[in-house]
């Protein structure tokens, strides 16, 4: 090799030498990189260990599950003893989300309160609007409303001034006495139906009331009855009852949720059921346990015969309806008609398949008013009874059940209901409940954050001292106090969140050793390139070396 060649190869080796030490430096600073962010992620798992979450533990059974919310403070249950523990800032304003809010504001209370319990007219103002924001339902704000307004819970007074009696009448009586006088507008019943076709009829007067393909209700000569005609109807011809036809795709639901359950689902959410429930509770003494649990008996036995178990329409579940059969008929008017000649004989919702598939051939419906509110009185004299010794029943069939309404079980029948004072039901306890936190906003003012609904942003609130609860004491009276002086909440170790945290670190690491491990391949690589770059290179460096060495010597021996 040349001397020029050799110079030139060493200038190349040198080159890419270099090359090879640079690329090798920014391959150590990039485990540099990695090796902090490994850090990061061991940092954020460290802290995630100590995460913790409240929870509220009512009964001091150390229940690990219910978590503390917004609602277990400021709703009614009996997780909170129907007592509020409201959410206070530092002011000791009472923290109310949109809803109580836009209650706070109907009633005419200022943000920064009033400083004494206001009028009981502002008190049923606060009440009707918790109704219109879906807070309460109507009936609960009805109720609430019938007990006499105390302005002193939670100030220093008792929590239930109202006193009541009881009398024991049988239902006859009762019937006589009180359902008589207590209506119900079919007009709420027969439901909107969109796409499905509802029809109420009254067998007995021959009265229709058709709210189908938006023409509202028609033929309007009766619509409103009494609970007693319901169960009562002059004639025994089959009472009052729901039939129509249901569409494969009823918009007012979805396409997916439509068809063959729709109907149900609409049925049995609809209001008739809860008015019904409350013509019982209103009147039955709220200290009686077992008749309340009478009633809760009674409410569930009868929603199971009318709500769907199902939103499948494409395989619906049928089991809890009274009966389901085929048509025989494709039309939907002969289906319709099936249904309406089913709904004399049954308790509980009939189910019509139609054998055809198309979009003009529906699916018939029918369920017996007369005969579930029937059936929901007789649950609760057979519950009252003893379910194991009653001769009352209900049966998916009337021929086969023995009512309560039926001669002569309503003159053998009796039971306690309040008289002077309305206080039914869970009346007092609710009433209690939201006086008592009316009166907190009335006099400590109140301030709006929606966020509070969300409990990870209520218990960080809480942790770092931005809120408080405020809790009744022996006195009477509401202190405000830290989450951590509250005998019911207790702060625990957030599992799931920690969980999730090592999931998350088991991942990282294992994509930071992925990467670190490419990167060590690399510079393994680099460091023989440069090895084997650094001999040649002092390989041809000798080479050229011995080369100038020659010539010189030429030189001397040509001199």
């Amino acid at each position: 090799m040349g001397l020029a060649a050799s110079q030139a190869r060493l200038l190349t080796i040198t080159a890419r030498k270099s090359d090879c030490e640079y690329q090798s430096m920014a391959l150590s600073h990039q485990k540099i990189a990695l090796a902090r962010d490994m850090n990061v992620v061991s940092n954020e798992y460290q802290d995630a260990l100590n995460k913790t979450k409240l929870v509220y533990d009512f009964y001091g059974t150390n229940d690990k599950s219910t978590e503390l919310s917004y609602a277990l403070l400021m709703s009614p249950s009996k997780l909170n003893d129907y007592k509020p523990s409201p959410v206070t800032d530092p002011s000791g304003r009472i923290v109310l989300d949109s809803g109580l809010a836009a209650a706070a504001r109907a009633a005419g209370i200022p943000q920064e309160g009033l400083g004494c319990p206001p009028s009981s007219d502002v008190r049923n103002r606060f009440i009707d609007a918790l109704c219109d924001n879906g807070i309460i339902t109507k009936s609960v704000a009805s109720g609430v409303k019938t007990v006499q307004y105390n302005p002193g819970v939670g100030l220093g007074g008792s929590d239930m001034p109202v006193t009541y009696q009881t009398e024991t009448v049988t239902f006859n009586e009762f019937m006589e006495n009180y359902l008589d006088n207590t209506t119900f507008d079919f007009n709420d019943l027969t439901l909107d139906s969109g796409g499905s076709h509802l029809k109420l009829i009254n067998y007995d007067r021959d009265y229709t009331y058709d709210a189908g393909d938006g023409r509202g209700i028609v033929d309007m000569d009766k619509t409103v009855f009494s609970v007693k005609d319901i169960i009562e109807p002059p004639k025994e011809n089959g009472g009052i009852a729901l039939v129509g036809n249901t569409w494969d795709h009823d918009q007012i639901f979805n396409e997916e949720i439509g068809g063959r359950n729709c109907v149900v689902d609409k049925v049995g959410s609809c209001s008739y059921w809860d008015q019904l429930f409350y013509t019982l509770s209103s009147v039955l003494d709220p200290n009686d346990s077992f008749a309340q649990s009478a009633l809760e008996y009674a409410k569930q036995q009868t929603l199971a015969k009318v709500i769907s178990l199902s939103s499948d329409y494409q395989h619906p579940d049928l089991s809890n309806a009274a009966y389901s059969f085929t048509s025989d008929y494709h039309r939907d008017s002969k289906v319709f008609n099936d249904a309406e000649r089913t709904a004399r004989n049954y308790v509980g919702y009939i189910y019509v398949k139609n054998t055809s598939n198309g979009d003009d051939y529906n699916d018939g419906y029918n369920l017996n008013i007369t005969n579930m509110t029937r059936a929901f009185y007789t649950y609760f004299a057979a519950y009252m009874e003893g379910l194991a010794n009653t001769n009352l029943k209900v049966t998916k069939e009337k021929g086969t059940s023995n009512f309560v309404t039926d001669f002569p079980n309503g003159s053998d029948f009796s039971f306690n209901i309040v008289v002077g004072s309305d206080t039914s039901g869970d009346n007092m306890l609710v009433a209690s409940f939201y006086d008592a936190l009316f009166n907190q906003i009335a006099t400590q003012g109140w301030v709006e954050n929606n966020n509070v609904k969300d409990n990870e942003y209520l218990a960080t609130m809480m942790k770092n001292g931005s809120m408080y609860i405020s809790t009744i004491s022996d006195d009477k009276y509401y202190y405000q106090a830290s989450y951590a002086t509250n005998t019911y909440i207790k702060e625990i170790a957030d599992e799931q969140f920690i969980a999730r945290a090592e999931a998350k670190y088991n991942r990282e690491k294992e994509k930071i050793n992925s990467k670190e491990n490419i990167l060590d391949m690399k510079m393994k690589n680099l460091d023989t390139e440069i090895s084997a770059l650094t001999t040649e290179y002092d390989t041809v460096k000798s080479v050229i070396q011995n080369q100038i060495k020659k010539g010189f010597m030429r030189y001397d021996a040509a001199g």
